[in-house]
């Protein structure tokens, strides 16, 4: 008899485990498609206000931020030099909104997309998204800004899979 429940938690737990890892997979792979989509809104943004702004290379610069932004927090500001540093030399004037374009851009999405499209597709809140970005990046640094986001899923996961109590139906029907 004893043998059969070892049995049972092991299957269970194999099962478990199975399931921690379909989960944190498909998990990650949102985190990526939903990085994507904000990068993907940002260049798009990007290139409306460029254009009526009047900057000839607009596509460029759009392009720029829109891939450098992929990588979360440090892509932002790589992609708002380098489009300073082209449009320094093609037309100046424009130096000043370029840059002002793709500071408020990295605002919008810090503060913003990436809390509420990543949050949502890695089923993680927007405060938490922001703490997870910030406490990544002031203990790990660049890989820690690059990795917080999916790590922070996967523990979700694996707290909901292994250690979370689920509720048995006695004790909402007393409840009630």
């Amino acid at each position: 008899m004893e043998e059969n429940k070892e049995t049972a938690n092991k299957e269970t737990f194999i099962s478990k485990l199975g399931r921690f890892a379909s989960e944190s997979a498909i998990s990650v792979s949102k985190y990526i498609i939903g990085k994507l989509i904000t990068s993907a809104i940002l260049g798009i943004i990007a290139f409306l206000v460029f254009k009526l702004l009047g900057i000839n290379l607009a596509w460029l610069l759009a392009l720029i931020l829109g891939l450098t932004n992929i990588v979360p927090v440090f892509g932002g500001w790589v992609g708002m030099i380098l489009c300073a540093l082209i449009v320094v030399f093609f037309s100046p004037i424009f130096i000043v909104y370029t840059t002002l374009t793709a500071l408020l851009l990295q605002l919008l999405e810090q503060f913003v997309l990436l809390p509420l499209i990543v949050g949502k597709a890695v089923d993680l809140k927007p405060l938490l998204v922001i703490c997870v970005l910030i406490i990544g990046s002031l203990v790990f640094g660049f890989w820690g800004v690059l990795l917080a986001i999916p790590i922070a899923a996967v523990i979700k996961i694996g707290y909901t899979i292994f250690l979370k109590k689920e509720k048995s139906p006695d004790k909402t029907e007393k409840n009630q």
